[in-house]
Order: C-alpha cells, then structure tokens, then sequence
C-alpha cells in the first residue's frame, strides 16, 4: 500500500468515528442544574398519583413522589424525566417543559393503563416443530425496537479488535444507551410487581402501628433505607421493617425542636 493510499484510508477513517460521536458530546454542568418541581396526577379521575418514580435515565437515578404526587429533582435543562409508576404509562417530559410552564405547580398526566384480555391459548415451552420436521427456536424475549443494532448480547473485549466500530458505538451511541437503559427498567418494573405483593403501605401499617403523616413519613424512610432483593419473603420483609421502626425512632427522638 502506497503513502497516498495509507493517508486516504486515515481520512475515511477520521470522517467514520467523527460522524459516530457527532452528537454525544453534549456537556453537563453543576452551575447549569435547576430544581425542578411538579405534581403527578392521574389523566382521568384527576386525582395526585403518590409514589411514581422520576428518572432521569441519563443519570441512571432520580427520586419518588410523595403521598400527595408531588415531587422535587435537580436536572440539567437539557435533560428528559421519565415518569414510571404501576397500572399507568410510561412518560417522558423534557425539562424545559416543566421549568417554562407559567401555571404554577406543572402537572404530569399519566393514563392509566386498561388491559383487555382474550381468549388464552396455553401451549407447551419446548421448541415448536414445522411441517418439514424442523426444530423452530424459541423466539427472542427483547422486542424488536429494543434489540441492539451491533451485537446480540455485550460484546465482549475481543469484539473491539474484529468489528472495532460496531464496538465503539454500541457503547458510545445515544440510541443504544437508550435500548439498555429501557431493557433495565422494564426488568426493574417487573421485580417490583412481585416485590410490592410482600411489600406496600398495608404491610408497613401494620408492622409499624403508624398512621396519618407518620406512616408517610416513615414509608419514604423505608424506601430509602430497606435493601431488601427483589424475592425477600414476608417474614424477611417484616423483619427489615421493625428494624427500620426502630432506627426510625431513634432518629427522630434526637432531631432538635424548631426554635419559635
């Protein structure tokens, strides 16, 4: 291979990874966040949603709505939250949105979800067998619209030397990052529907002999605080809760009286 023609291939070279980066180099500040307050409702009782999650997915955090819906977060104007919450849709609302709104406190509308259920067909887990005799795979469990564009699974580190520029991309892509963020939380939304049968407001209640704004109170602070796994039994999570109510406890018997 010739100078000239070496030089050639480095200029494509530089035009391909510089278009794969073009658009993830947006910087994030500290000085450029803001706080960012709203009330979570739902769209058509119009009543407060509490405890839906606010994400923001570029942080991979974010917090939860009180009782009442509503919620407080520091974000980058730049960025998207993701409200999540059980029975309702998902909804993603720029920030920019909800820090112009001039209608004082914004309100987040959330649809609840309605399921209409037909007929179900139960058939067996093994591999479905064709006219000709063939085995048929089972099908993939991720929806089309999620699946990466480069690779099946994570790449492994040998990848970056055989396909170095699907590599860099399924890692450095805006899009990608995406899919795998979505693929995460569906799978987080799914252990808390099973984690919440052993785990809610009633069972804290009862534990705890709270009520009132006590039991709200106390419920955050056991949200925040109660690292249970997602197959904790009942008796582990009643166990983890009488510890919580005892910590619970404490601290609030040594936080000071407002002075008048």
């Amino acid at each position: 291979m010739t100078i000239r023609n070496i030089r050639i291939a480095s200029i494509i070279l530089f035009l391909i990874l510089g278009n794969q980066f073009k658009g993830h180099c947006q910087l994030f500040f500290p000085e450029d966040m803001v706080n960012v307050k709203g009330q979570v409702i739902d769209e058509s009782t119009k009543e407060n949603i509490g405890y839906v999650q606010v994400l923001i997915m570029r942080i991979r955090g974010g917090t939860m709505t009180d009782a009442s819906g509503k919620f407080a977060i520091q974000a980058d104007p730049m960025d998207t939250i993701t409200f999540k919450s059980l029975n309702y849709k998902d909804k993603r609302v720029p920030v920019s949105e909800i820090i112009n709104s001039e209608n004082g406190l914004f309100k987040i509308a959330l649809s609840p979800v309605r399921i209409l259920l037909n007929q179900v067909e139960v058939q067996g887990s093994g591999p479905k067998v064709n006219m000709n005799g063939i085995p048929v795979g089972k099908s993939p469990t991720v929806p089309v619209e999620l699946r990466s564009d480069y690779f099946a699974s994570k790449p492994r580190k040998l990848a970056a030397l055989s396909n170095p520029l699907s590599y860099i991309s399924y890692y450095t892509s805006k899009d990608e990052k995406q899919k795998r963020a979505t693929l995460s939380a569906i799978h987080s939304e799914k252990d808390w529907q099973i984690f919440s049968i052993v785990y809610n407001k009633d069972v804290i209640q009862k534990v705890s002999g709270l009520e009132g704004d006590a039991l709200e109170d106390f419920m955050l602070y056991c949200n925040a605080f109660n690292g249970l796994p997602v197959n904790a039994s009942t008796y582990d999570v009643e166990k983890r809760i009488r510890e919580l109510l005892i910590e619970y406890i404490d601290k609030k018997s040594k936080e000071k009286p407002p002075k008048l």
